[in-house]
């Protein structure tokens, strides 16, 4: 996988910054499950990449960069994960689901628009 340079540059921010003091992890289920340190978690995206399913774990909701001391946001750098893994053309297989949301939940047969009526 090639990250684009802006990607691998927020992960080095973020494994060379982290102190680890762990207040991103508080409220946060998602670091919670996949790490025991943000700072560590980037630096094993630096060396050997991760599995596909941690960044789209996160829910970019930015509470981590609220409460990071150095204001380092997280959320951003797996959203550029994300974008990368995405122009990359990776499958997600459990995000299937979620193609197929979107093609559904915006056709005719499953949405009803209601624009009044013209008179």
């Amino acid at each position: 996988m090639d990250y684009s340079e802006k990607t691998i540059e927020m992960a080095r921010l973020i494994a060379e910054n982290c102190t680890s003091c762990k207040r991103c992890m508080k409220d946060c289920l998602f670091l919670q499950q996949y790490c025991q340190d943000p700072q560590k978690l980037f630096q094993q995206f630096l060396e050997e990449g991760l599995e596909p399913i941690i960044p789209y774990s996160c829910m970019l909701c930015g509470r981590c960069s609220v409460v990071c001391p150095l204001q380092l946001k997280l959320d951003e750098a797996f959203l550029a994960i994300r974008q990368d893994l995405i122009k990359d053309g990776l499958p997600l297989k459990e995000l299937k689901s979620v193609e197929w949301h979107q093609k559904l939940s915006t056709s005719r047969l499953f949405s009803a628009v209601n624009r009044g009526d013209k008179k």
